[in-house]
């Protein structure tokens, strides 16, 4: 090691005896620490510090650099820095690694200073330091001036490959090694062509002769075994010789003037004795030089340092290596990939990570072949083992590098071993697709999408170099999966999508082409584009390739079952459900598999066939994740229709979660979303509800117009049971403001525009009553220019010519009902309501228009006929989930509670109680004690005070009741509320609406 003359500790002592304790970065200026700092700044060694400090050990540069550092220190507080005296000597590494390669540098570069050309030899086993060696002779000659000439020569198991890579000018060709030429033309060959490498290591003059003086520099380093094109190599008799006798006789001995050469060989036994005579025969470095080595390189201790060596073995290249990933410098790749143990790790890492960071630990030992705990210490350093389950690299740029320089044949073994260890395995798929793909093992990739057709996603990450690299019919085979991926998620305008699709457009195979059109179709019909759809369809190549069944798993079976189910969409979108359900249940439709039960479901739910719709949605198997998910979604919309709203909050609940969960598109989910919201308004859960609204439209900002205006248009009755009627009146402009620009989805516009104006007025609805849009509510006694505005509205959309579209007879049935509500005059509410009656189709919608019908009746002072109706919906009610009421709508329940006491509470004299008016209340009490009713009871006690501040006693009968009542405060409507429900439960949406008289 250098040894100098520097008493480090003395100095520290005395210059942090004048140094000001200042702190810089967290470090004290002068302290160990920042040292550190200072020096890793200049880019030296950190970890030398302390092993230089208090051992004297270090580098020659990194003594320099420390040196300097106190120096500057030293001059700030006027204090004089004793000179760094270091011997001249080698290469900081040469110094701690033994005396031997110390020896062979410094006479080989003595030398060369004085103008010779030396012949050297050195032997040693691998390990030893003769790459190192080579790399110092390198640099330290480059260093030079004028720098000279320097090859490097690396004889391996080819030599021939190897002596011809400098052209030579001049020569007429490259020598025709051959081994089954006779030996002394083999020998001859072999020495021709040592001849010719030889001449192109020396600068040419101008007169075409070598330079004069020294020339040129050769370092050489041979490994045993090598044979040219399979023979061996041969001496002057022919006979054969080894690889270091070859080399020393015919680039070594017989090298032209002015060439200076180092032979490094493995074994000198088989050299001539004269030969050997001068060997410098390398040896390890000993423990001390190992322990002095990484000492210098590390921050470890001796004890530390001596452990690392017994587990490298001395061993150079290991030791190095060790010390490059312990201390985070950088990597000699070509020296670390010339180790086949290394080489064989960093092609694992490089097959197993991809391009990621990390790889599962299973993965990276199936592609290495072995668990990692079994790798040797200096191999281990150059994994990161932070988390043992998910191993990574200690340098990704070490990675990217060697893989750059890596064996061709080395990575394909390695990929081959991954393969074969991970098989079809669907947890290990990302892996072994792409390891498939690297392959170039395109049909094993078709194949495998065609067993497994649920992971169609991975597909995408395959498509730019299948794209490029893929036979045509491996291609379009993947081409399919990738289209059918995107599908899946909604996502079929992704670039990629597009692109896969129009290259099966230009496929060959007309299969390929008409599924692809198929597939366009049904892209339309998703974008509600049914004009396109129809028009694709119409193709005449897709007509004639429909008109016959294909085999099973053929392009065209899978192209009729598709382009039967987007045929169905267009019917539906027409109102014909009848041929729709013919051709759901076609059998051809087969192979649609889960998607095909799914639009069963669908046509049956707008057919209004509840129980086959409800068979077939939850048919839909989990394994399919995103048709279950969307199935669940249907489903809700499904039982929310049917006024099973708890059942529908959970089924849209799950579908969102597993929306979300399979990397659906935002848009697909703001749509369930905003029902899941409808489902929590109607729960009377009004703040979750808005916050699934507002969550909804969040999703959906990038989205087409059309879907944007239906979120919003969806959030005006919320807004409306929040009092909040300007911001629903903002949202009904915002929303016909977005439909005026529908694109070419017109006639999904057309209709979203036709539920925008009833929501406006229901807006108008909701003032005129002087009321949240939350049940109960009632019609009004008297009219206003609010009522005046709603009917305007509703009138002009009823006189519209009928559309037999399930959606838009829905949208009618609620205008008929709402219609009914802003009607002062009893009998024409009645009649609205008897036509809402005539549209119903299930027990929840006659329950809604028989409840409308009795509030009618009690406006019309008809309270016998409206008991009637108010039974008969509780009746209805009651079958409308098989969970019993507790799933049914507990707004309409809360409604028919309200009008029960409205017809029973009046007795037999006009504006006077009846004598079981107070049994009637405490029948109220205990019914609406339900929990599901809880965000209901403050408006069905407001309209019970209402109703007993017009009838004669009702204050005094209410005191009797409830002795607390405030009504010296608050009148008897806001009293009441207050009392069953405490403070601002159920009164913050009352309280923002101005009371107007009905």
């Amino acid at each position: 090691m250098n040894a100098s003359t520097m008493d480090w500790r003395g100095l520290l002592a005395t210059l942090r005896a004048h140094l000001p304790a200042q702190r810089e970065a967290g470090s004290v200026r002068g302290s160990l620490r920042w040292l550190e700092e200072a020096m890793r700044a200049r880019g030296a060694g950190a970890a030398a510090v302390r092993n230089i400090v208090y051992r004297d050990v270090g580098t020659p540069a990194d003594k320099q650099a420390l040196h300097a550092i106190l120096g500057g220190l030293c001059a700030e507080v006027g204090l004089n820095v004793p000179p760094l005296h270091l011997p001249p000597g080698s290469p900081a590494d040469l110094e701690l690694l033994g005396r031997r390669k110390k020896r062979a540098f410094r006479t080989f570069m003595a030398a060369l200073r004085a103008g010779r050309t030396p012949r050297l030899i050195v032997a040693g086993q691998p390990g030893v330091g003769k790459t190192l060696l080579i790399e110092h002779l390198e640099r330290e000659i480059a260093a030079q001036h004028p720098p000279l000439r320097v090859t490097r020569l690396l004889l391996g198991a080819d030599l021939g490959t190897a002596l011809t890579q400098l052209p030579v000018p001049g020569q007429s060709g490259p020598v025709e090694l051959h081994p089954g030429l006779p030996f002394a033309v083999q020998a001859e060959q072999q020495q021709q062509l040592a001849r010719q490498f030889l001449r192109g290591c020396l600068p040419i003059t101008p007169q075409g002769e070598g330079a004069e003086g020294v020339g040129g520099v050769l370092l050489i380093r041979v490994q045993q075994g090598g044979q040219f094109s399979g023979a061996p190599p041969r001496g002057d008799e022919a006979a054969p010789i080894s690889a270091a006798a070859w080399a020393a006789e015919y680039l070594l001995r017989r090298a032209p003037a002015g060439l200076a050469v180092l032979l490094a060989l493995e074994d000198d036994r088989t050299l001539a004795p004269a030969d050997r005579a001068g060997v410098i025969r390398l040896l390890p470095p000993t423990p001390g030089e190992a322990r002095a080595y990484l000492m210098s390189r590390l921050t470890v201790d001796a004890a530390q340092a001596d452990a690392l060596v017994r587990r490298t073995g001395r061993h150079l290249d290991r030791l190095t290596l060790l010390a490059s990933a312990r201390s985070g410098q950088g990597f000699d790749v070509p020296r670390l990939l010339a180790d086949p143990e290394a080489a064989r790790l960093l092609a694992a890492l490089q097959v197993a990570l991809g391009d990621d960071s990390s790889a599962p630990r299973s993965v990276l030992e199936a592609a290495l072949g072995q668990a990692l705990d079994s790798l040797p210490t200096h191999l281990r350093a150059l994994i990161d083992e932070i988390n043992p389950a998910e191993p990574r690299p200690v340098s990704l740029a070490l990675v990217r590098e060697a893989a750059a320089l890596q064996e061709a044949d080395l990575l394909r073994r390695t990929r081959r071993r991954l393969v074969a260890a991970l098989g079809s395995a669907p947890q290990w798929a990302t892996w072994s697709l792409r390891v498939l793909a690297d392959l170039g093992e395109w049909r094993a990739l078709a194949d495998w999408f065609g067993a497994h057709p649920g992971s169609a996603v991975l597909a995408g990450g395959l498509w730019s170099a299948a794209r490029r690299f893929a036979p045509p019919t491996e291609r379009a085979a993947l081409a399919r999966w990738v289209v059918v991926s995107h599908a899946t998620l909604g996502r079929y305008d992704h670039p990629q999508a597009r692109d896969a699709l129009f290259a099966l457009l230009a496929a060959g195979e007309l299969g390929a082409r008409v599924w692809a059109r198929v597939k366009l179709a049904e892209s339309s019909v998703d974008a509600g584009n049914f004009e396109a759809a129809a028009a694709q369809l119409a193709q005449p190549d897709v007509q004639a390739a429909l008109s016959t069944a294909g085999p099973s798993g053929s392009w065209f079976s899978e192209a009729q079952a598709d382009a039967l189910l987007v045929e169905a969409a267009l019917r539906r979108w027409q109102g014909d459900l009848g041929a729709a359900t013919v051709l759901v249940e076609d059998p051809r439709t087969a192979p649609g598999g889960a998607r095909a039960t799914l639009w069963r479901g669908l046509i049956a739910k707008d057919a209004g066939r509840w129980d086959e719709a409800l068979k077939h949605l939850t048919s839909v198997p989990p394994t399919a994740a995103l048709l279950h998910a969307r199935a669940r979604a249907q489903e809700g919309d499904l039982r929310l229709r049917l006024g099973q709203t708890g059942a529908a909050l959970a089924a849209l609940d799950d579908a969102c979660t597993r929306l979300r969960l399979g990397g659906a598109a935002a848009q697909e989910r703001a749509r369930v979303e905003a029902r899941a919201a409808t489902a929590l308004r109607r729960l009377g859960q009004l703040n979750a509800a808005l916050a699934r609204s507002q969550l909804a439209q969040s999703m959906a900002a990038d989205a087409d117009l059309v879907l944007r205006s239906r979120l919003e248009s969806e959030s005006i009755p919320l807004l409306l049971a929040l009092g909040r009627w300007p911001e629903a009146r903002s949202a009904a402009a915002q929303a016909l403001a977005w439909l005026a620009r529908p694109g070419p989805r017109r006639a999904e516009a057309a209709y979203r525009a036709r539920r925008t104006h009833y929501r406006a007025a229901l807006i108008s609805l909701s003032r005129g009553l002087g009321l949240p849009y939350l049940h109960p509510l009632g019609g009004p006694e008297s009219d206003n220019a609010d009522l005046r505005q709603a009917r305007q509205l509703l009138d002009k959309l009823l006189d519209a010519p009928p559309r037999q579209a399930d959606r838009e007879q829905v949208l009618v049935f609620d205008m008929r009902l709402s219609r009914a509500l802003c009607e002062p005059e009893a009998g024409a509410a009645l009649w609205h309501a008897d036509l809402a009656l005539a549209l119903t189709d299930h027990p929840y919608a006659e329950a809604q228009a028989r409840a409308i019908r009795a509030e009618a009746l009690l406006r019309g002072h008809q309270p016998g006929a409206a008991l009637g109706e108010i039974n008969r919906a509780h009746a209805l009610l009651r079958r409308v989930s098989p969970l019993g009421l507790t799933d049914a709508d507990p707004g309409l329940q809360a409604l028919l509670l309200t009008l029960e006491v409205r017809a029973s509470l009046p007795g037999d004299v006009p504006g006077r109680l009846s004598g079981s008016a107070d049994a009637t209340l405490g029948w109220l009490e205990r019914a609406l004690g339900e929990p599901h009713l809880a965000p209901f009871r403050a408006g069905v006690w407001r309209e019970v005070g209402r109703l007993l501040e017009q009838l004669g006693g009702g204050e005094a009968l209410a005191l009797v009741r409830w002795p607390t009542l405030d009504l010296a405060l608050w009148r008897l409507a806001d009293a009441l509320p207050l009392l069953q429900t405490g403070p601002g439960t159920g009164v913050t949406a009352e309280s923002a609406a101005p009371r107007q008289p009905r």
